[in-house]
């Protein structure tokens, strides 16, 4: 077997091979990643000619369940994706579940935080090529708005933060009807056992589908996923597509313990919760595809009207979303490159990942929302770029203070869709 010079966190052992990605991509179906605390060998179906570092880079997890993380290299949550490289992606994505519809209606759910944006771009792909169809989407969330009760709760057992809320649907969400197809999408799974929760859940919940299709960036469960959900919904059709796929086998290093979740932090922030009246926020609550339409069409208009008079021409610009709210700031990105800039995305997230040679710089922060969590903002230098622009569904008091020091000068979009211009002296 050729073990690739594939991307190595922090304490690996490299195995010297520099030949190594022309050999994984032409000859080998295997790859191998030695962590500080164990290694990580993947077997690959079906490969094409791409190496997987155009998919993901392996990274230790600060997490004793689970000590490795597939950080995407498309998705913008870890490491800045350009507005192109994350399209295509979301468009490849639809085009994959395509053939597996059928004529009922659609329901698309995504899960928080890291998938969010993953799922709307999946609903937003399916709704232009299928605009006759009844759909909606919804997402589960780790915030509710106060007075709110969730519709129901799942859990994702190997996560930081396991427990996952789903708000009650508005309207239009939910699928009429025996012959609906539910559509649940994430950036990876190894098991299916997230899937298989939330789609119990569903099912207690009375919520009747005819097929199941789960959609990953990468699926490692080797084919477990699709047994998963059919122990869950055993009447339903289940099918899983993905970019890339394969299985995986982890083998923990004698003697080393895997790495403790980090601790918990001051509040830096006061205590927020989402607003159901702010537009262009997270839809909680859930979305038709009417509505996503009109919305595209409304977000499209304030960014041109507000934000792009603002930018330096032929700028490069960092677009960060934070936490849930990656969405509108992609579309934000999207369309400042579409107007003559070089634009890239990432968001903030509360996964604690070990820094290392994947994750090169780390700015840690006390969360967004007064909660007392830690949250990161990797591979980001802001001296990489001509302007930066942080999106957040808080007021201007959700971004902590050692992000906007760590950040200097920063366009500050806050849930009012109020903009502020800030450097490191205006942070308190």
């Amino acid at each position: 077997m050729t073990v690739p010079s594939a991307q190595y966190s922090l304490h690996v052992s490299a195995i010297e091979d520099p030949e190594g990605e022309k050999a994984r991509s032409l000859e080998s179906n295997m790859a191998c990643y030695v962590l500080g605390t164990g290694t990580l060998t993947l077997e690959i179906d079906g490969r094409d000619a791409r190496p997987l570092s155009d998919f993901f880079r392996i990274a230790e997890r600060l997490n004793p369940k689970r000590a490795f993380l597939f950080v995407s290299t498309i998705l913008g949550r870890h490491i800045p994706v350009t507005t192109t490289t994350h399209r295509e992606a979301l468009n490849q994505l639809a085009e994959i579940v395509l053939p597996h519809l059928g004529s009922g209606p659609i329901l698309v759910m995504s899960y928080a935080e890291t998938a969010v944006g993953l799922g709307l771009g999946v609903f937003e792909g399916l709704r232009r090529k299928c605009p006759d169809q009844p759909m909606g989407y919804l997402p589960t969330t780790r915030l509710c708005p106060e007075g709110v009760i969730p519709w129901m709760k799942t859990r994702e057992d190997h996560s930081h933060a396991a427990d996952h809320m789903i708000l009650p649907p508005r309207a239009g969400v939910l699928p009429d009807g025996n012959d609906a197809t539910l559509i649940l999408v994430d950036d990876e799974t190894t098991t299916g056992n997230t899937f298989k929760s939330l789609a119990l859940e569903l099912a207690r919940a009375g919520v009747t589908v005819a097929q199941v299709i789960l959609v990953t960036l990468t699926d490692w469960s080797d084919k477990q996923c699709i047994k998963a959900v059919r122990d869950a919904l055993p009447d339903a059709s289940v099918k899983a597509v993905s970019l890339l796929s394969g299985s995986y086998a982890w083998s923990p290093s004698s003697g080393i313990q895997p790495h403790p979740f980090p601790p918990g932090c001051p509040p830096g922030c006061p205590f927020w919760a989402p607003d159901s009246a702010n537009s262009f926020g997270v839809p909680r609550f859930g979305l038709s595809s009417r509505d996503m339409a009109r919305e595209n069409t409304a977000w499209a208009d304030h960014v041109d009207l507000h934000l792009l008079p603002l930018l330096k021409p032929a700028a490069r610009v960092l677009v960060i979303g934070t936490g849930e709210h990656v969405w509108h700031p992609f579309l934000a990105a999207e369309r400042i490159s579409q107007n003559g800039h070089e634009a890239s995305f990432i968001s903030t997230t509360r996964s604690p990942v070990q820094p290392g040679s994947v994750i090169k710089n780390q700015i840690r922060f006390p969360d967004h929302y007064g909660l007392g969590i830690s949250m990161y903002l990797n591979n980001v230098d802001p001296h990489e770029w001509d302007e930066i622009i942080l999106f957040t569904e808080t007021g201007l008091s959700g971004v902590p203070a050692q992000l906007r020091c760590a950040l200097g000068r920063v366009w500050i979009v806050d849930g009012l869709q109020q903009i502020t211009l800030m450097s490191e002296d205006d942070a308190p």
